[in-house]
């Protein structure tokens, strides 16, 4: 893809822990002309309102004319006018949003004016059901793909994909820890994750085990996790430079979904063993028993774990899961190898 005439590409999410800078850095290195309007993150990049008035203004939609987009409207209304002055009367050939319920459909409605035919994409990589109001949003676009089976019932426009693991730099790290993870505290997986950390105590393990919390939970978990509040976290790509130096990767799923996380395939584009709490994993064509550990209260069988040896999976099956292919994927440029969710 390289070689072929260099495509443009608006990119469109949250700033997530500096998520989007790393799609924005894959995407580049397979020779996209990137447009990226990841701007605000209610942590990390809060929005300023332009003026006192438009807050007021804001405020007025939300209180009196029960406008719960009102916020979400004017943050949208600011962007359109970037890309208004900076496209002109350009179009795209390709827009790539993830989770679309963070625009307004206005905004939606114009950008898929400035895109190329069939190319205004969104993907769900978080649970529909969360975010229901994502489902007036979809006829808007071309294609719009999401990680959980369970969610493909809410539409028939709906198609499914995974998650990918970033692959501009696959480079091998000398292993500092036994163990990492970093997320947030979530009341659903709380106690096997405080399980585990105790039990890596008890087993004198070098575990790097971070978790976000929002002031009231520090009492919950033992001496060896890091708590961090929501500004001290690290970015996304310090967060993968760190698993890259563990030999063993966590992964606690929440309950709102039963797709895979990121985490699932960094564990296989890095060759690392990888301990989860997701049973979904089991019905993938990468599973394998010595390389994916299912944990449920099962501590004590980590350790037969651990000693048996790493099998490398096929390279085919690894590359359908890069970002290279998945991009090609889910923008319909050939060759790719099609991704799909295993079926029950």
């Amino acid at each position: 893809m390289k070689n072929q005439e260099q495509k443009n590409i608006l990119l469109a999410l949250s700033t997530v822990h500096g998520i989007s800078d790393l799609i924005h850095k894959n995407l580049e290195h397979y020779g996209f002309n990137v447009i990226n309007i990841a701007r605000y993150d209610r942590k990390e990049r809060p929005f300023e309102y332009p003026s006192i008035m438009d807050n007021i203004k804001v405020k007025f939609r939300k209180i009196f004319l029960k406008d719960k987009e009102a916020k979400l409207k004017l943050q949208s209304e600011i962007l359109k006018k970037e890309l208004v002055s900076l496209l002109g009367d350009n179009k795209v050939d390709y827009s790539l949003f993830f989770l679309a319920q963070c625009f307004s459909q206005d905004f939606l409605k114009y950008v898929k004016s400035r895109t190329k035919e069939n190319g205004m994409i969104n993907y769900q990589w978080d649970g529909m059901r969360r975010y229901p109001s994502v489902l007036d949003r979809l006829e808007v676009f071309d294609r719009c793909y999401v990680f959980d089976a369970d969610d493909l019932q809410l539409d028939p426009k709906l198609k499914s994909i995974t998650n990918f693991y970033f692959d501009y730099d696959l480079a091998p790290l000398p292993c500092e820890y036994d163990f990492y993870f970093l997320g947030g505290h979530k009341s659903d997986r709380c106690e096997l994750m405080v399980n585990f950390a105790k039990y890596a105590e008890k087993m004198h393990w070098n575990i790097n085990f971070n978790v976000v919390y929002d002031g009231n939970n520090q009492n919950l978990y033992p001496k060896n996790v890091t708590l961090l509040k929501p500004g001290e976290t690290l970015s996304f790509e310090e967060n993968l430079y760190m698993a890259r130096k563990s030999k063993v990767l966590l992964d606690f799923v929440i309950s709102d979904h039963k797709g895979l996380s990121l985490r699932v395939f960094e564990a296989l584009g890095h060759n690392k063993k990888l301990i989860t709490t997701n049973k979904e994993v089991k019905k993938y064509d990468f599973y394998h028993p010595n390389n994916i550990f299912i944990l449920d209260n099962n501590f004590d069988d980590i350790q037969d774990f651990l000693a048996k040896p790493f099998i490398c999976i096929d390279q085919h099956i690894k590359e359908k899961y890069s970002f290279g292919n998945w991009i090609r994927y889910i923008l319909d440029i050939t060759p790719h190898i099609p991704i799909n969710l295993p079926k029950e």
